[in-house]
């Protein structure tokens, strides 16, 4: 299972923390997310990651990678 990490600006809560979540885990391969508004983080685990999917599914949101 692959693993991938993003640096996330302009989460600032929970709810940011679950939108992310759930639009990432929608997306194919993907097995886990994590998100942590404090340090600014979205940990992905899964196969056949799409980063490029993942950093889309983020700005769509609102939020920078």
């Amino acid at each position: 299972m692959a693993k991938m990490a993003f640096k996330v600006s302009g989460m600032h809560c929970a709810s940011c923390e679950k939108i992310l979540k759930m639009e990432i885990g929608e997306l194919a391969g993907v097995k886990n997310v994590k998100a942590d508004a404090v340090k600014g983080i979205v940990e992905v685990e899964g196969n056949r990651l799409d980063a490029t999917a993942i950093r889309k599914a983020i700005t769509q949101n609102g939020y920078k990678v």
